[in-house]
């Protein structure tokens, strides 16, 4: 069954509770972080430009360690309150991101086809584009800012300008934070943001390039406006797009036409996640640890909490679930290249 999911809380920070429950919505008015999945487009022109694209960039990229924090700062009279929960997948080695990695991009050019697309792939775009030819390609299974990127057997892929930028963990990261880490994606002396437009002038066509994250868990984190902290993470094949608290690119393709100017390119984001529900291998969670300070008179400034959980990997479960919700962000971001 897949579903795709708004960011409520049920964990809370003093009460941990069932970590994998239905979420109800948050009282009070408070703030949560994530949003229901939708693609947003920014800068489209290169999108409609034809209906060929050139593939500069395609790769998958698989977390096997994750965690969301919420951190709620009290007012004057309300102490501050933090709550973690950190995740770990066991049993899922390079063989298998390989052969998954290389069934999304097979999935991938099949839609594409089905849509009436022409896609070149990396190496005939590298024999007809000298500047593509010439740039520095990303390793295989490198470990980039949010997992394991994994790149399609047979093709190439480079670097794009938000894997300059660190990890920002999910959940209530405070908004200026966030702006930096979005600024330094975007702004990076990142090649491709300088040669793809040449490239789409060499071979006649806009260039994209396609990040597709895939996640063992929905990782969700928000607070309320009195002060409390609440963390969850539901286990299950995800895949993970950005939320509008959290402002830098996940899952999104990317495009460059001819006149793209540097940080202009055209953006198809995923927006909050993909998510199947079933089971992908055996889950267990740890008791939650807390701690509170105190001033010397007594009165309560802080609290914090956080638990574990683990997963290991139940390989046929995963495999089924993961190309699950990937043809169904591939088909979601396909749907915006070649329309007028």
């Amino acid at each position: 069954m897949l579903r795709n999911i708004l960011l409520y809380s049920t964990l809370s920070l003093m009460t941990f509770g069932p970590a994998f429950a239905a979420a109800p919505s948050p009282a009070g008015g408070g703030a949560v972080f994530g949003s229901k999945s939708q693609i947003k487009v920014v800068n489209g022109g290169p999108l409609k430009e034809g209906t060929s694209f050139a593939i500069g960039s395609f790769r998958v990229t698989f977390i096997t360690s994750d965690k969301v924090v919420s951190v709620a700062k009290g007012g004057w009279a309300t102490a501050s309150a933090s709550a973690q929960m950190n995740g770990t997948l066991i049993g899922l080695a390079h063989p298998t991101m390989q052969k998954l990695a290389d069934q999304v991009y097979a999935d991938f050019l099949q839609q594409a086809t089905a849509k009436g697309l022409t896609l070149v792939d990396s190496v005939k775009f590298a024999a007809a584009s000298p500047s593509y030819k010439a740039m520095a390609t990303t390793p295989n299974y490198e470990e980039g800012r949010l997992g394991t990127v994994v790149i399609p057997t047979g093709q190439q892929s480079v670097p794009l300008s938000e894997d300059h930028s660190e990890n920002a963990n999910k959940g209530s990261k405070g908004i200026f934070a966030q702006i930096k880490q979005q600024q330094t994606a975007l702004y990076a002396s990142s090649d491709a943001n300088k040669i793809f437009p040449i490239a789409a002038k060499e071979v006649g066509m806009p260039v994209i390039g396609v990040t597709i994250i895939v996640n063992f868990g929905d990782f969700q984190g928000a607070t309320h406006n009195w002060g409390g902290s609440h963390v969850k993470v539901l286990p299950g094949a995800t895949v993970d797009g950005g939320n509008k608290m959290e402002l830098l690119r996940a899952t999104s393709m990317l495009a460059w036409g001819p006149k793209t100017c540097p940080a202009c390119m055209a953006q198809v984001l995923l927006e909050g996640t993909i998510h199947s529900d079933e089971s992908i291998g055996d889950t267990e969670a740890s008791k939650s640890r807390r701690s509170i300070s105190t001033t010397l008179g007594g009165d309560i400034m802080g609290s914090s909490a956080s638990k574990d959980m683990t997963i290991v990997v139940d390989l046929p479960a995963y495999e089924k679930n993961v190309l699950i919700v990937t043809s169904q962000t591939s088909g979601l971001m396909l749907a915006e290249l070649g329309t007028k």
